[in-house]
């Protein structure tokens, strides 16, 4: 399950948020399994104008009433946190490589090296180890998840500005005029530059322009 955002035009009706964001995910190959409580808030007022507001959250709305600034905030704050938990649990490893450099291999010689093996060696690395048996512990305190290895690897600024990047956009991003971005790789430089990309497309919106977010597949 992934999380997709739709752009919507100033003026679209609230009473058709969910059903106008749904026709615009039909012409992707994404399929709609129904409305996220993804946003924070502006207020508590006007709550009429927002897509299923429950408490300080909603599955969308005009820009205006949604704070996206409080969401890349809380966002930069947990992963800043999570970085910390994640250098003390895998201090006195060596940096690892991501899994999709063994599955590059894989690709070029598939029958030299099948993709169990690329998997067994991904994760026989001691960071990625360490990391796995981390997860396994009944009383963690978050999981740490082994996708986000390269942006670990960057450092603790680095990996609090990944999540303040990550925020809001999801894993896809429908754009008003009908553009579909998405990251096409588990890269972390691809994943970024998507990133980067629906950032920027988010904030050109206007703030009477509307967001909703959906659960897709």
């Amino acid at each position: 399950m992934s999380l997709t955002i739709v752009c919507l035009p100033n003026g679209t009706p609230t009473d058709q948020l969910a059903a106008t964001a749904a026709t615009r995910l039909s012409a992707t190959p994404l399929t709609n399994l129904g409305s996220a409580g993804h946003f924070i808030t502006t207020t508590r007022f006007h709550r009429g104008n927002l897509l299923q507001p429950w408490k300080y959250t909603a599955a969308g709305g005009p820009v205006r009433l949604l704070d996206l600034d409080a969401m890349r905030a809380a966002a930069h704050r947990a992963y800043w946190y999570r970085w910390h938990i994640w250098d003390k649990v895998v201090a006195g490893t060596r940096p690892a490589q991501p899994f999709w450099t063994f599955l590059d291999r894989h690709r070029d010689t598939p029958y030299k090296y099948p993709l169990a093996k690329a998997h067994r060696h991904y994760r026989a690395q001691p960071r990625i180890a360490t990391m796995l048996t981390y997860n396994a512990l009944p009383n963690r305190i978050m999981e740490l998840p082994t996708s986000h290895l390269e942006a670990f690897q960057t450092g603790a600024h680095g990996y609090a500005n990944y999540g303040y990047l990550c925020a809001v956009p999801g894993n896809h991003l429908l754009c008003l005029d009908g553009t579909h971005l998405a990251a096409t790789s588990d890269q972390y430089a691809l994943h970024l530059a998507y990133l980067a990309e629906a950032n920027h497309r988010i904030t050109a919106l206007n703030h009477r322009d509307v967001l909703v977010a959906l659960c897709t597949s």
